[in-house]
């Protein structure tokens, strides 16, 4: 039986793994609207718009390139944080989707405004937006992980595969 089969057909980990993938281009595309909000405010604090700000503003969706991996760490440690095999019961008439969607993308924005206030996160996701076409950002990317798991205080270990957070 792989990882992936499903035990119980309304585990809530299952309905949330499948909303996340739903709603993660457009969470991605906010995200990297979040990385010019914190880019402006730390660099360009009087909102001074010249051409090259103005390149960013125009550019800065395809800094969406590398938020891939760091977008399924942010999943899972918001599925181990928030995660259980019980749905609630729910008195306001939305299904479990609906609701665990509006749950799952009020935190994530919450936490890539908090993540986009940091120099190195903003920085990178704008410095992947002004890369050439064909240019590997691996390194953009490592350092984009390697900023969210300190943010989470999250260790992955290569031999096991999981995440473990630490206390």
């Amino acid at each position: 039986m792989s990882i992936e089969a499903k035990y119980f057909e309304s585990d809530k980990n299952y309905l949330l793994k499948t909303v996340q993938a739903f709603s993660k281009d457009v969470l991605l595309e906010k995200w990297t609207s979040l990385a010019y909000a914190g880019y402006m405010q730390q660099e360009n604090p009087l909102g001074l718009e010249d051409d090259f700000t103005l390149f960013i503003k125009q550019e800065i969706g395809k800094g969406a390139c590398i938020l891939d991996e760091a977008y399924e760490l942010i999943a899972a440690v918001y599925r181990y944080k928030y995660g259980e095999n019980q749905l609630s019961f729910l008195w306001d008439g939305r299904t479990h989707m609906e609701y665990y969607d509006d749950e799952w993308r009020k935190t994530f924005l919450q936490w890539t405004a908090t993540l986009c206030a940091h120099k190195d996160v903003y920085r990178s996701i704008v410095k992947a937006a002004l890369a050439h076409e064909g240019v590997n950002n691996e390194f953009l990317s490592i350092s984009l992980r390697r900023c969210v798991l300190k943010h989470f205080n999250v260790r992955l270990t290569r031999a096991q595969r999981l995440l473990a957070i630490s206390a």
